[in-house]
């Protein structure tokens, strides 16, 4: 058959519907981008937020109208059953835990269905690999639905992993991303963390770049001198993501995040002291149910000392079943927007900042992706953005020198002679 996936939201969802894909192709099934040509439909959802819900339950309807198999999967297949029942009757469900599934589901009946799935060596044309290595989280945050769709957590074998990610390098992959709900949650059940998962990765033999994905301040502070001396193999992008939510304890309490302030800037001190150049991403919800303006600047006065260079902003979205929907002190629509812009107005000074302070240096990427036509995008080793006009290989590593600072990213040129292999680095600057 030809089959149709579609994923919206994190990028565990990006990883699993990619895992999805290889499945069905190694069962001799086509993987076609054309949701018209294509035999049968899988959506991936998302819906951590009310918008987004609304959003996912056009699109159920939209592919649902072309009267073929459609299996929707991801979050609001755990979560929200009822609704995704309600809205395309037909639907085949597919909740995130059980998405190796998806095989047997779009299987039946067809003429491929006995053909060997050597899935880990198949490459589809992505310039990177996305790598899930756990469901679910240590968390029991009052806002989440995310948590009803994904339940405890449940790490995949350390071995398992290092096999994942050793046969995407061999393939030629450089930039392999670790998701999950929570990284630093990964070993919990099973007695081992993060910190030994990165160790294991680091021994792969090969040049290329790990990007950890987000890790909670809840399970990051007790691991966080391990983790800061795993993030310093040279593997290892020197990135961040450490989701604060509130700079208000008071607020963080309701929330139930299960950590303070204090905390959260020990971590990113702790880092910030190892990694002098780290680039911090954090996530911060306005509008929280009983949220002052004074616990509101408290959020501002926290962004301003800790300075991180990217503010993922949400504004507070009750979501039906979570305690935080049924708590008082609901915030006024005009007033949450009017905070929202204010932080995303200061987020953007300050990474207009940090990187105006790059222009002019020299520094190494790797070349990831694509970017606009005529131009390519790489990576620095905090994983800064770097837009250039040459023809480079994609997985190339490359050394540039910084032209322009914009508040998202960075634009640069290559330097002479300014192809490299990282693994020819001696003395701090590369043999050409």
């Amino acid at each position: 058959m030809r089959i149709y996936v579609e994923a919206h939201g994190c990028t565990q969802n990006y990883g699993e519907a990619r895992l999805m894909q290889q499945a069905l192709a190694g069962r001799g099934h086509a993987i076609t981008t054309s949701e018209t040509d294509a035999d049968a439909h899988v959506l991936v959802t998302c819906t951590v937020i009310e918008t987004t819900e609304r959003a996912m339950v056009r699109r159920m309807m939209e592919l649902a109208a072309h009267n073929k198999p459609l299996v929707v999967a991801g979050c609001m297949a755990g979560a929200q059953r009822e609704r995704v029942q309600a809205t395309v009757p037909r639907a085949m469900l597919l909740p995130p835990r059980k998405w190796p599934e998806i095989v047997e589901l779009l299987d039946e009946g067809t003429a491929c269905g006995d053909r060997a799935a050597e899935v880990e060596s198949l490459g589809l044309g992505w310039n990177d690999a996305i790598v899930p290595i756990a469901q679910g989280c240590a968390g029991r945050c009052t806002y989440c639905i995310t948590r009803v769709a994904r339940g405890q957590v449940a790490s995949y074998p350390t071995e398992t992993l290092v096999t994942q990610v050793r046969s995407h390098v061999e393939r030629g992959v450089r930039e392999v991303k670790l998701t999950g709900a929570d990284t630093a949650a990964f070993g919990r059940d099973t007695r081992t963390n993060l910190a030994a998962l990165l160790r294991s990765i680091d021994g792969i033999p090969g040049s290329f770049r790990v990007r950890v994905g987000m890790a909670d301040p809840l399970t990051v502070f007790p691991i966080v001198d391990e983790l800061v001396e795993a993030y310093g193999s040279e593997k290892m992008f020197k990135f961040l993501h450490l989701p604060v939510q509130s700079g208000s304890d008071e607020i963080l309490d309701a929330m139930k995040r299960e950590y303070t302030v204090a905390q959260f800037e020990e971590i990113v001190r702790c880092f910030r002291t190892a990694f002098p150049e780290l680039a911090l991403s954090t996530d911060i919800i306005v509008g929280f149910p009983g949220e002052t303006e004074e616990q509101f600047e408290l959020t501002m006065d926290l962004v301003r000392r800790v300075r991180p260079e990217i503010v993922n902003v949400t504004r507070f979205s009750p979501r039906e079943g979570t305690p935080a929907a049924r708590m008082p002190g609901k915030i006024v629509g005009w007033r949450v927007k009017e905070r929202s812009r204010r932080l995303t107005r200061l987020r953007f000074e300050i990474s207009s900042n940090i990187h105006s302070r790059l222009v002019g240096r020299e520094v190494e990427i790797l070349m990831t992706e694509p970017g606009k036509p005529g131009s390519l995008l790489g990576r620095t080793a905090e994983y800064r953005q770097v837009v250039v006009h040459e023809s480079v290989a994609l997985g190339e590593f490359v050394r540039v020198r910084i032209d322009v600072a914009r508040a998202t990213d960075l634009i640069g040129h290559l330097v002479p002679n300014g192809l490299y292999n990282p693994a020819q680095i001696h003395d701090g600057s590369p043999v050409v």
